[in-house]
């Protein structure tokens, strides 16, 4: 959370580390309490990180600033806990499309900028990015120079795909690229979803026990999909279709 000086009121910070007196923050395995306390030299206990689904860091950060803001107005710590735990992101926002073989097939077709690509990124570990289409003037460089130790390899599609091709060559030279094209018949919104298909089936290709199949696109979908709901929509069916059902 960025600390400013302008705000005269009283000040409630909160991050992913432990809190000092008058925070909230992580310890070990728990969400804490060091702000709405009677003691701040104490903390009270919020919820667990296993009961934040799913467990990544901004989804724990953004946990955190809601449970500063229920705090303010008076809600109870039990309370709380329950709305963290039953609360379920939007579709397309690092949704859990399945585990095969040790592999993590995740949509966050959401992330279409390179800020939010970034978070999805940070939050696993020998990601294989299927990313691209639409930069609309977005700088790709930054996201890579954050994330690129967190690739095994980069999926590429889409007009922009140049852009961060480019990035990872300049961060990452040795990274593996791979370059799909739409068919030449290729019409968008079409039942047909052999673009999306050949996109899975290269990832399963390339992927082993531990990796993660990751779309998150860093871009707008519009050049190739009618929305981020259709390309994850895709993506999904797709790995139903290839990798679960062997089509």
């Amino acid at each position: 959370m960025g600390r400013t000086s302008h705000w005269l009121g009283r000040k409630i910070f909160y991050s992913l580390d432990t809190p000092g007196p008058g925070e909230l923050g992580v310890v070990e395995e728990l969400l804490v309490d060091r702000a709405f306390v009677a003691d701040v030299q104490e903390a009270a206990f919020i919820a667990e990180l296993t009961e934040i689904i799913p467990t990544v860091p901004h989804h724990i950060s953004n946990s955190l600033a809601a449970a500063g803001l229920a705090s303010t107005v008076g809600i109870s710590r039990e309370v709380i806990r329950e709305a963290l735990m039953s609360f379920k992101p939007g579709r397309h926002r690092a949704e859990d499309v399945a585990d095969v073989k040790g592999v993590k097939w995740i949509d966050d077709s959401k992330a279409t900028n390179p800020h939010a690509a970034a978070a999805s990124i940070l939050s696993n570990f020998s990601v294989i990015w299927i990313a691209g289409g639409l930069a609309k003037g977005a700088k790709m460089q930054p996201l890579i120079d954050r994330t690129w130790s967190r690739l095994k390899a980069a999926i590429l599609i889409g007009e922009d795909r140049d852009l961060i091709a480019s990035a990872l060559r300049a961060s990452a030279p040795e990274l593996p690229l791979y370059f799909i094209d739409l068919p030449a018949d290729y019409r968008k919104g079409a039942e047909d979803n052999r673009f999306m298909e050949s996109i899975v089936r290269t990832a399963a290709e390339i992927s082993n026990e531990g990796d993660v199949v990751l779309l998150a696109p860093a871009c707008a979908s519009m050049d190739q999909f009618n929305s981020y709901g259709d390309r994850g929509d895709r993506f999904s069916r797709a790995v139903k279709d290839v990798v679960i059902n062997g089509h």
